[in-house]
């Protein structure tokens, strides 16, 4: 029984999902992902990167391997110098599974930008971003069970569902869009600010029938700071406001930065995700411990949503493992003093 009700329970929110974009706890770590504005916003010659995200991987009782939300992201962008601008191109493909790989959604875009530099000192860049791609979302009804299918607790497959699926595949475009600001106030303290908006061409799906509905847009605000306690050790606030929807989530945290050697440094944080903002009040979802460590050009960063909700009670590992690594390129003959001065996260 707890079976069948684990997976009535993931199919139920895997639908609602399908009307929601990907998205990590990590959102400074998936650059393309967050804004279109941050594509080419690097201090090398090229950045490349993945991210992944396992969560609820005891929901069903298959393990890590099968777990009913899996969601995996690739990409890399280049910054091509225009005297003392840039223009950013990218790509990215996401891949996002979920009711343990029923409902599968994949996306790819290509992303540009152009970062402009402002200020007598080159130290403030203000970009701006397009995205342009599709997602292809799908349905693998092979294993679907219903009520109706049951007699006296035995299942008949040749029983009829009584249920309207329309399609098993449906295909869209994206159009997204972003700006951003950077600026390097001192020595010891630099901050950002940007936003974004996703879905603008408000494309229809209709997975199931007689149900063609727009999928909503999805716009968010972030902003950060780098704030420099005694050169080697870095306060790095940061929050995402993004909505969707009816959808609301705030995510807010802290991370302490420390650099160990030039070419080595560490950074641990603690983090915070509240996903319904109501005029009573708010509602906390998880707290996110975040580790990171950066090693010529490497970084690897892992977090563990630790949730909050009435959702831990339907046992341990409900939460998420995400990991993130990426690698910003080194070239001998690369001229690193006109590159772009970037946040640090």
């Amino acid at each position: 029984m707890k079976k069948v009700y684990t997976l009535v329970l993931s199919f139920t929110i895997a639908v609602s999902l399908f009307a929601q974009d990907i998205h990590y706890s990590q959102f400074f770590n998936a650059p393309m992902l967050l804004n279109p504005a941050l594509t080419g916003f690097t201090s090398g010659p090229y950045r490349v990167g993945v991210n992944y995200r396992n969560q609820w991987f005891s929901a069903t009782g298959g393990g890590f391997g099968a777990s009913p939300y899996m969601t995996t992201a690739i990409g890399g962008d280049v910054p091509i110098k225009v005297k003392d601008d840039v223009v950013g191109v990218g790509l990215f493909l996401a891949n996002d599974q979920a009711g343990a790989n029923t409902f599968s959604t994949v996306m790819v875009c290509a992303s540009a930008s152009y970062i402009k530099t402002l200020g007598k000192k080159k130290n403030h860049h203000l970009s701006a971003g397009l995205q342009l791609g599709f997602t292809n979302t799908s349905i693998n009804t092979a294993g679907f069970q219903f009520a109706s299918q049951f007699t006296d607790n035995v299942f008949t497959s040749s029983l009829s569902n009584n249920e309207s699926i329309g399609k098993t595949h449906v295909t869209y475009p994206n159009i997204n869009a972003g700006l951003m600001w950077y600026g390097k106030i001192s020595d010891g303290f630099g901050m950002y600010a940007g936003g974004s908006l996703f879905n603008l061409s408000q494309p229809k799906y209709d997975i199931l029938a007689n149900q063609k509905n727009d999928l909503y847009i999805r716009w968010n605000v972030h902003a950060g700071a780098d704030i420099s306690i005694v050169k080697k050790y870095h306060l790095l606030p940061a929050l995402m406001f993004m909505r969707q929807g009816v959808d609301n989530q705030l995510n807010t945290g802290l991370g302490f930065g420390i650099d160990l050697t030039d070419d080595v440094n560490l950074t641990l944080g603690l983090y915070n995700r509240i996903n319904t903002l109501k005029a009573g009040g708010a509602n906390g979802d998880c707290v996110i411990p975040y580790l990171a460590v950066e090693f010529k050009g490497f970084k690897l960063g892992i977090s563990y949503d630790a949730t909050l909700s009435q959702l831990k009670n339907a046992g341990s590992a409900i939460g998420a493992l995400e990991l993130s690594l990426s690698y910003t390129g080194k070239r001998k003959n690369y001229n690193y003093k006109s590159a772009l001065i970037c946040p640090r996260f």
